[in-house]
């Protein structure tokens, strides 16, 4: 065996970066998705730490005990952990199902924002 890439391809590098040639092999569609994503998630972040300082609770009981026994971080690491979750099943995934990924993070996160919202109404 030798090193020319034959035998391992995804270790040798080719012209592109392997982060920039995988973005690149991307959909437009799937990177709008991964960005509504990333917005949702900053979104349900900011919403569930300013409805806890007004004095709501987490519904999720995971979340809720996370961030009871490590604090606020703990909800980042949860959130950081489904997106690495969701990159790891993407790579597993034929390119006509890869919208599921990240629709699957974006629809509920953005879901939770609207609810969080909600409540911010109800309660103020």
């Amino acid at each position: 065996m030798s090193s020319d890439g034959r035998y391992w391809p995804t270790l040798t590098r080719t012209g592109r970066r392997r982060v920039t040639a995988a973005v690149a092999d991307v959909s437009r569609t799937e990177r709008l998705l991964w960005l509504l994503v990333a917005v949702a998630l900053v979104g349900d972040l900011l919403t569930t730490y300013y409805g806890l300082q007004m004095g709501l609770s987490e519904s999720n009981p995971v979340a809720r005990t996370a961030i009871e026994t490590f604090g606020f971080s703990a909800m980042v690491g949860l959130k950081l952990f489904a997106v690495g979750v969701g990159l790891g099943c993407r790579r597993l995934l034929p390119d006509r199902h890869g919208l599921l990924v990240p629709a699957g993070l974006a629809v509920p996160w953005t879901g939770a924002v609207l609810v969080n919202l909600a409540l911010y109404a109800m309660v103020v």
